[in-house]
C-alpha cells in the first residue's frame, strides 16, 4: 500500500510503499477515501505526541471496510466508515465499565496501530462509525475530528431551548459549531477578528456576527451577552476578555489548544456566577449527531481537497494558517 510515512519530526513525509496489513482479532483494515489534515497533524509532525517515528498520521480517515478480523461482527466488508482517535479502552477500567471507553487511561488510538494517511489502515472495530448514506468521504472526514469535538463542546454546554450560543474563532473547528448550534434552533453569534469575514459568518448560520475589538466581553454584554461561548481560539487574552460576555449561569466551552496561561480573573467566575468547562471529543452519541446533521443537509463543512501526493504542501499551508476551514485528502476514486 502507499502512504504518507513522517521518517523524523520536522522534516517532509515520504510517499513510501508499505506491506499491506492484516487485521488481528477485533480490528478490521479500511480503504482509505479520504483523510482530513487537523492542526493535531502538525502537533504529531513537531513531535510533540508520544508517537515514535516512523509513523503513519491521519486520525480523520473514511473509507470502505477491505477485510474483518475474527470476532468482528458489528461491521462487513464494503461498509463506508470512518475511524475515530480513540478506538478501543481496555474493557476493565471503571471509565470502560461505565461505558466511557473513551476515558481510559490506556485505550487505543490512531498512535497505536497507525493513521489514515494511507490506501489501507488498520483500526479497532469499536473506533468505527457507519457513515450516513448521502455524506461524501471527503465531507465524513473532518466531522471523526473537528466535527466531533465541536458537537461534544457544544452538548458539554448542556444548552436549553433559546440559549444564546456564541463561537469565538470561526476557522476549522469553529465554522462546524456554528452550523450545528443553527440546526439545533439555537441563536447564534459568530465571533471573528476579521471584517471582511462576516458575510460568510452569516451564510454560515450566524445570525449575528461580532468583530473583535480590544474587549470580546464588553462588546458582548452590549449586545445582550450569551448563554454559551464555544472557543476554539489559541489566544488566552480572548478566552479572558470573552468569558466576561456571559449572562449569568454562563458556560464558556474551551475547545482549542490555548498557548500560554489565561488571565481570567476569579470574580468573572463568581460575580455573576459562570462556568468555565474544557471539552475535547467525549459521547460517541456525539459523533453519530453530528454525522446525522451533515447528512440531513443542516450542517456542510467547508474544504479544500487536495491529492495524498501533495500531503507536504497541505501540512504546510495548515501550519501557516492558510487553509480555509479544513483541508481534506484524496485518496484516489472508488
Amino acid at each position: 500500500m502507499r502512504a504518507a510515512v513522517v521518517t523524523e519530526f520536522n522534516k517532509p513525509w515520504e510517499i513510501k510503499d508499505l506491506p499491506d496489513p492484516r487485521p488481528g482479532p477485533g480490528q478490521v483494515v479500511v480503504r482509505i477515501r479520504a483523510s482530513g489534515m487537523c492542526a493535531s497533524d502538525i502537533t504529531a509532525h513537531q513531535g510533540y505526541l508520544p508517537v515514535r517515528t516512523p509513523f503513519v498520521a491521519g486520525h480523520e480517515p473514511a473509507g470502505e471496510i477491505a477485510e474483518i478480523g475474527p470476532g468482528v461482527t458489528d461491521l462487513k466488508v464494503r461498509d463506508r466508515v470512518g475511524v475515530s482517535w480513540h478506538q478501543k479502552g481496555c474493557g476493565r477500567c471503571d471509565a470502560c465499565q461505565a461505558g466511557h471507553s473513551h476515558h481510559c487511561l490506556t485505550m487505543q488510538t490512531w498512535m497505536d496501530v497507525g493513521g489514515g494517511n494511507s490506501e489501507l489502515m488498520i483500526a479497532w472495530a469499536s473506533g468505527c462509525s457507519l457513515i450516513p448514506d448521502g455524506v461524501s468521504f471527503e465531507e465524513a472526514a473532518p466531522i471523526f475530528c473537528a466535527g466531533y469535538t465541536s458537537m461534544s463542546g457544544l452538548r458539554n454546554a448542556n444548552p436549553k431551548p433559546g440559549d444564546r450560543v456564541a463561537v469565538l474563532g470561526v476557522g476549522g473547528l469553529g465554522h462546524l459549531a456554528l452550523q450545528f448550534a443553527k440546526a439545533l434552533g439555537l441563536p447564534t453569534i459568530g465571533v471573528t477578528a476579521q471584517a471582511n469575514k462576516k458575510k460568510e459568518l452569516l451564510e454560515l448560520g450566524a445570525d449575528e456576527v461580532l468583530v473583535a475589538g480590544e474587549d470580546i466581553g464588553k462588546q458582548l454584554m452590549a449586545m445582550g451577552g450569551a448563554d454559551v461561548i464555544l472557543s476554539t481560539t489559541s489566544d488566552p487574552k480572548q478566552v479572558a476578555s470573552a468569558f466576561t460576555g456571559l449572562r449569568p449561569g454562563g458556560r464558556f466551552v474551551n475547545m482549542g489548544l490555548v498557548h500560554g496561561p489565561i488571565p481570567l480573573d476569579s470574580m468573572a467566575l463568581m460575580f455573576p456566577a459562570r462556568h468555565l468547562i474544557g471539552s475535547s471529543q467525549d459521547e460517541r452519541s456525539d459523533l453519530h449527531e453530528a454525522l446525522k446533521l451533515v447528512a440531513a443537509g443542516k450542517v456542510k463543512p467547508k474544504l479544500e481537497i487536495y491529492p495524498l501526493a501533495q500531503v507536504n504542501e497541505v501540512r504546510d499551508r495548515l501550519a501557516a494558517g492558510k487553509v480555509r476551514y479544513r483541508a481534506v485528502l484524496q485518496h484516489g476514486a472508488a
